[in-house]
């Protein structure tokens, strides 16, 4: 790409390195760097226009490149290089003029050393995580090849055009001035970049500075050459699953830029960090690990079949056409994936959860369907801001978006209101329902084990204390009244606490769902589909209420109650679920 300014400006230098901070190549020849838990890390040379880009490499999996903020280097990440390349192929590298990277000697792009890094190293797709001004380059990447990005991780980042205030420029000065050792004691004690209470954080960014003083060289960002255009104004254009993180004694600047950026990518939703400052991944490492963890779990199928329009490996579904991302709602966008082709099958998750909870039959039931699922709002990658809506019109919504005129349609709790709403409101769309350990609009919840419970699970999340308040939720709905935790297979257990512990965090949810008039509860002999209705024996009193209510005035319903299990049925009894509904599908 044509580059047409060079940043020459004192200004643009400080805010560069402060706020952070390829045409192919033949790199040299990679050497074993050492190892750790996750086998081997490769080392090696990029050769890049000019000069060399030093880099490391671990792990197997799909890609995570890792890009320093404008102070550090690529160590700055070691507390998420081992513990990341466990699942994930890792890649960390040192821009020019930092760390083991040669200084430039004439014009360069951090963009087009990035494209020369991903083409060395033989990598066609990647997830980036940006620190700072590593974001900003994230993002300028990804507007330039979006082919090559399926998600990005921005920490505390900056984007080009939103600019900086008289309060942070007045700071950058100021610790800029004197020797360079001065220089580095006034980085490594500044309160924005470690908070105060950080004092290990303080120390190794002491330890790595010092060993490393070329990385607050000014001069270097002379040199660097940015595009004819400012990202500010196309962040619009950028439509990968987005995570954005900051920490809450960063600078006003930094929250500023994260506002603008979660404003601008359709679909992004920020985390704030307690306890860190700017390099949230050197002070939180857990916290930070947790969240990006999460994060990439919740995209793990658009990882693994390479993007929004990939294939799925061959060796598990036979290489089925995969298409993920987000469709604009009022107010919201809602992430989803489809796979598979045929009649068109909806998956509709359970309140507090989100799309992974059919991960047991999505790949299963795909085989035979053109199988769509997606968060609804608040849950997931699909943001829930305040106001109101309809769950089935975000769902016809949807159905529209990707061109579906009539499907069958399955949802577990609120996935089954919303199921039934959509066949009252929209009976056209729906050609068999599926409702599983249903819920159904206007129905009051009134068994004591659902009182007892949901006031318990209220008071652990008022006090703010929300692994109880998910322990609370599992208790009722992934043990049910009648099982001990310990009497529940623990691997549902941990598949269910991740899902409500992302769902729960304040800020999450804040959209109130309206029921459509008259609600379903009254008018469910207008239901003139097939319906199969799904029930664990173990489920709470009123799901029962609510099924058997179902399965007398709807027409044609059938009902199946599977033995040891609660409501989270399709994931406690999966082999036994599946074989019900695909029977069910078969007769249709």
């Amino acid at each position: 790409m044509k580059r047409v300014k060079t940043w020459t400006a004192c200004v643009g230098a400080l805010a560069f390195l402060v706020l952070g901070a390829c045409p192919a190549a033949g790199g040299d020849e990679p050497t074993a760097a050492g190892t750790d838990r996750t086998g081997p890390v490769t080392s090696g040379y990029v050769d890049i226009e000019g000069g060399k880009l030093f880099y490391e490499s671990a792990g197997a999996g799909p890609v995570i490149v890792l890009i320093h903020d404008g102070l550090m280097h690529r160590e700055v990440w070691e507390n998420q290089f081992p513990a990341l390349a466990d699942q994930y192929r890792l890649i960390r590298y040192d821009r020019q003029g930092y760390g083991k990277s040669e200084t430039p000697k004439q014009p360069y792009s951090d963009a087009d050393d990035l494209l020369t890094l991903f083409r060395t190293l033989n990598v066609e797709r990647a997830t980036l995580m940006g620190g700072s001004s590593g974001g900003g380059l994230a993002v300028e990447f990804t507007l330039e090849h979006p082919e090559m990005v399926d998600a990005l991780v921005l920490v505390g980042a900056v984007v080009e055009g939103l600019g900086t205030s008289a309060h942070f420029m007045k700071r950058a000065y100021a610790n800029f001035k004197g020797t360079p050792e001065e220089t580095m004691e006034l980085w490594i004690n500044d309160r924005y970049q470690i908070a105060p209470q950080n004092e290990s954080a303080r120390k190794r960014m002491g330890e790595l500075l010092r060993a490393n003083p070329q990385n607050l060289d000014l001069s270097k960002h002379r040199l660097r050459q940015r595009p004819p255009y400012y990202s500010l104004e196309r962040l619009s254009e950028i439509r990968v699953p987005t995570l954005i993180v900051v920490g809450e004694a960063d600078t006003p600047d930094v929250h500023a830029h994260a506002g603008a950026i979660e404003s601008g990518i359709l679909g992004a939703y920020r985390e704030v960090v307690a306890g860190a400052g700017h390099l949230v991944y050197l002070e939180q490492p857990q916290e930070f690990n947790r969240l990006v963890g999460e994060f990439l779990s919740l995209i793990a199928r658009r990882l693994e079949r390479g993007g929004p329009n990939g294939k799925s490996a061959p060796e598990t579904s036979d290489a089925l056409p995969f298409e993920s991302g987000f469709v604009k709602v009022d107010g919201t966008a809602l992430y989803y994936e489809v796979l598979g082709q045929g009649e068109p099958l909806v998956m509709i998750h359970g309140g507090l959860l989100d799309h992974r909870m059919w991960d047991d039959q999505f790949d299963v039931f795909a085989k035979r369907y053109k199988v769509i699922r997606y968060d609804a709002r608040g849950h997931g990658l699909t943001n829930g801001p305040s106001g109101s809506f309809h769950d089935h019109e975000d769902l016809l919504r949807l159905l529209q978006h990707l061109g579906v005129e009539r499907a069958h349609v399955m949802g577990l709790s609120m996935g089954g209101r919303i199921a039934v709403d959509l066949a009252l409101e929209h009976p056209e769309m729906v050609k068999s329902l599926i409702p599983v350990s249903s819920g159904l609009s206007g129905y009051n919840f009134t068994g004591p084990d659902f009182l007892e419970n949901t006031k318990n699970l209220r008071e652990a999340y008022r006090k703010g204390d929300y692994a109880l308040a998910t322990e609370w939720f599992q208790r009722a709905w992934t043990d049910g009244p009648e099982r001990t935790p310990e009497q529940v297979d623990p691997k549902v257990r941990e598949r269910v606490h991740w899902m409500i512990f992302h769902c729960i965090q304040p800020g999450r949810n804040l959209a109130q769902a309206l029921s459509p008039e008259p609600p379903a509860i009254s008018r469910l002999g207008e239901i003139k589909v097939p319906m199969l209705i799904i029930l664990g024996d173990l489920d709470m009193s009123d799901i029962h209420v609510i099924v058997d209510k179902l399965a007398k005035d709807v027409e044609q319903a059938q009902k199946v109650v599977m033995p040891n299990a609660a409501h989270m049925v399709n994931m406690e009894q999966p082999v036994a679920f599946n074989k019900a509904v695909l029977e069910f599908l078969a007769q249709q």
